[in-house]
C-alpha cells in the first residue's frame, strides 16, 4: 500500500468526548496531517462542512444524547453535496451492539472502525479508502450528479485500468444497471463473477436483480442462500420481504420484514416498508409504530419532514376506522386528540415549510374523526369548509395537508376533486414520502369499482340531460347520488334535473318536490367552493320557484 501524505489534507474530527477528540487529533498530527479542525457535535460539524471542503473526516457515532448521531451527520453532508467525491468518511464507535454497526453500515462510510483502534489501524483505513476515493473520484462525482449513463461507460473504463477496484466497481456497475432499469445487462455481471466465486455480494446482488425482474421465486430462493451463510444480511431480509408482497403472499412478507427490522431498526426506508406491510396484513398499530419511529428517527437528520407526522396521526386514526371494538376507536380517536393539543407546541410545526398551516390540516383531521364517528354529514361540511379555506389561502393545494384530505375524499365520495389532487401530488414527487405514494395507489384501487359505478351513472345523466331527456337523466343521477350520496357535484346535477322534470309537468308529482326540497336544504346548508357556489347560484331562483 502506498504511503499517504497528510500534509495537504485538510481533516476534520466529530467527537462529543474532548479527551478522545484530542487523542483523534494528535493521532492525524502525528501522521502528517497540518490542517485538522475539531468539532465536539454533528450540528457544528456541518456548519465546518459549510464554510470548508474537508479530505478526510472522522466521526463518532455517538455525538452526544438528543443530538444528531454520526452516520445522520454523514446522510445530510452527502445529500447536501458539503464533501467532495474524492472525501473520505471514517465512522468510529465504542458500540459494537448489531443493530448500531448495521445501521452505520447501511450509510455506507469508506470504513468504519470499533474503538479501541491503533494509529496504524487508523492511516490503513484512510490510506485505503483516500486511494480509492482519489482514483476513482470522476466515476463518484458523475453518480452524485446522477449522470448514469455516462457513469457506466467510466465504471466499464477503471474495469480496465483500475484491477485492484475491480469488485467495488462491479458492485457499481450492478447498482447503476438497476437504475437504469437494464436489469439483463445487471445480470449478465453478476453470472459472470459467480461462475469464477460464488461472492456473498453478487448472490445478493443477483437475488435483488431476479426481484426487479419479477422472477419472485428465484430471487426469493438466493435471498435464502445468502441468509444461510450470513444471518445478518439485512438487505437480504429486506428482498424476500418485497418478493413475497409483490407476489401477495403477505404474512410471509411480513415475517422477512420485521426479521430486517429487528437487525437495523435505525432505518427510515425500513420502517416505511414495515408500513406497507403491515397495512397490507391489517396490522395497523404495527404500522402507527413505525409511523412513529420515522418521525422520531427524522428528527435530526437530512429526512426532517411535516409529512412524518401527518403520517404518523393518519396511522392513529388508521386504528381507530378499522377496529371493530368502540372501546378501541375511541381510545384512538382521544389519542389523535392529545397528540394534536401536543403539536400546537411542536417547533417541527413551527418550522413547517409554507404550505403548511396547522389549523388547516387540524380542522381536517377533525373531519376524519367526525367521519370516523359515523358523522357524515357533519364531517362533510366540515371539509368543505376546509376546502374553501384551502382554495383562499393558497394558490396550489399543500402537499403536507393533501393526504389525509385525499383520504377523505376518497371516503366522501369527491372523486372529481381527488383526481385532481392526485395530480398535485404526482407532479410534486420531490415533497412526497412512500406513505403518501401508497396511500394513493390503496385508496384508487379501493375505491375503484365505487368511481366506476358514479362515473358511469353521473356522465350518462349529464349527456340524458343535454339531450332534453330529463326522466332517463334523473333515473341516471339518483343511481350515482345512491352510489355517492354526499357528492356535492351530483346532488347540484340530480336538483337541476329535478327543477327541468317538475317545471315541464303540469301536475308534477308530489315526491318530486318533498326530493327537490330536501336536495335544496342539503346544498344550502353545505359550505360551497366557487365552482358549486356559481353553479347554485345560477340554478337557485329556478329551484325556489319550483319547490315553493
Amino acid at each position: 500500500m502506498e504511503k499517504l501524505d497528510y500534509s495537504d489534507k485538510r481533516c476534520l474530527v466529530v467527537e462529543d468526548r474532548r479527551p478522545f477528540l484530542m487523542l483523534l487529533r494528535g493521532l492525524l498530527n502525528a501522521l502528517g496531517a497540518k490542517k485538522v479542525n475539531t468539532e465536539l457535535s454533528a450540528e457544528a460539524g456541518l456548519k465546518a462542512c459549510k464554510l470548508n471542503k474537508y479530505d478526510i473526516i472522522v466521526s463518532d457515532l455517538h455525538l452526544g444524547t438528543n443530538r444528531k448521531n454520526g452516520f445522520e451527520f454523514l446522510e445530510e453532508i452527502r445529500k447536501c453535496h458539503l464533501v467532495k467525491p474524492s472525501t473520505v468518511f471514517i465512522m468510529i464507535s465504542g458500540d459494537s451492539a448489531r443493530s448500531m454497526v448495521l445501521g452505520s453500515l447501511e450509510k455506507q462510510p469508506d470504513d468504519y472502525l470499533v474503538k479501541p483502534f491503533s494509529q496504524a489501524q487508523l492511516n490503513a483505513r484512510i490510506t485505503r479508502a483516500t486511494q480509492r476515493r482519489v482514483t476513482l473520484a470522476a466515476l463518484y462525482s458523475q453518480i452524485d450528479h446522477q449522470k448514469y449513463t455516462l457513469s457506466i461507460e467510466t465504471c466499464k473504463h477503471f474495469l480496465q485500468t483500475e484491477p485492484r477496484y475491480t469488485n467495488h466497481l462491479l458492485q457499481l456497475l450492478v447498482k447503476l444497471y438497476w437504475k437504469t432499469e437494464q436489469y439483463d445487462a445487471a445480470e449478465k455481471v453478476l453470472s459472470k463473477v459467480l461462475d469464477e466465486r460464488a461472492l456473498h455480494w453478487a448472490v445478493c446482488s443477483m437475488a435483488k436483480t431476479h426481484l426487479l425482474k419479477k422472477d419472485f421465486g428465484k430471487a426469493i430462493e438466493l435471498a435464502k442462500c445468502v441468509i444461510e451463510s450470513s444471518v445478518n444480511t439485512v438487505e437480504a431480509y429486506d428482498i424476500i420481504a418485497d418478493a413475497y408482497l409483490q407476489d401477495n403472499k403477505k404474512p410471509e412478507a411480513l415475517k422477512y420484514i420485521l426479521e430486517a427490522l429487528e437487525l437495523s431498526p435505525l432505518s427510515i426506508d425500513r420502517h416505511f416498508r414495515v408500513c406497507e406491510i403491515a397495512r397490507e396484513n391489517g396490522h395497523f398499530e404495527l404500522a402507527m409504530h413505525s409511523a412513529r419511529s420515522i418521525y422520531e428517527l427524522s428528527q435530526r437528520s437530512v429526512h426532517k419532514n411535516i409529512n412524518h407526522i401527518c403520517g404518523y396521526i393518519r396511522s392513529v386514526l388508521d386504528i381507530a376506522e378499522n377496529s371493530e371494538h368502540k372501546s378501541v376507536k375511541n381510545r384512538y380517536l382521544q389519542e389523535t386528540s392529545m397528540t394534536m393539543q401536543r403539536l400546537q407546541t411542536d417547533e417541527t410545526i413551527h418550522q413547517s415549510p409554507d404550505d403548511f398551516d396547522f389549523d388547516i390540516f387540524e380542522s381536517v383531521i377533525h373531519a376524519r374523526m367526525l367521519l370516523i364517528e359515523g358523522k357524515q354529514s357533519e364531517a362533510k361540511k366540515s371539509f368543505e369548509q376546509t376546502q374553501i379555506q384551502i382554495e383562499k389561502s393558497f394558490s396550489e393545494y399543500p402537499v403536507a395537508i393533501a393526504a389525509d384530505s385525499l383520504k377523505l375524499m376518497f371516503d366522501l365520495g369527491d372523486f372529481e376533486e381527488a383526481n385532481k389532487l392526485i395530480k398535485v401530488l404526482r407532479n410534486n414527487e420531490d415533497k412526497v414520502d412512500e406513505s403518501i405514494l401508497y396511500l394513493i395507489e390503496r385508496e384508487t384501487a379501493n375505491a375503484a369499482d365505487t368511481y366506476e359505478k358514479y362515473l358511469k351513472h353521473n356522465k350518462k345523466g349529464v349527456q340524458l340531460y343535454g339531450s332534453g331527456s330529463y326522466q332517463e337523466a334523473y333515473e341516471e343521477f339518483t343511481t350515482a347520488k345512491k352510489v355517492c350520496p354526499l357528492n356535492i357535484n351530483v346532488n347540484l346535477n340530480l336538483l337541476q334535473c329535478l327543477v327541468k322534470l317538475i317545471a315541464k309537468t303540469k301536475k308534477p308529482e308530489g315526491q318530486h318536490i318533498v326530493q327537490g326540497r330536501e336536495l335544496y336544504r342539503f346544498i344550502e346548508g353545505m359550505p360551497l367552493k366557487d365552482v358549486h357556489h356559481t353553479k347554485f347560484a345560477n340554478m337557485r331562483e329556478e329551484v325556489e320557484k319550483v319547490i315553493s
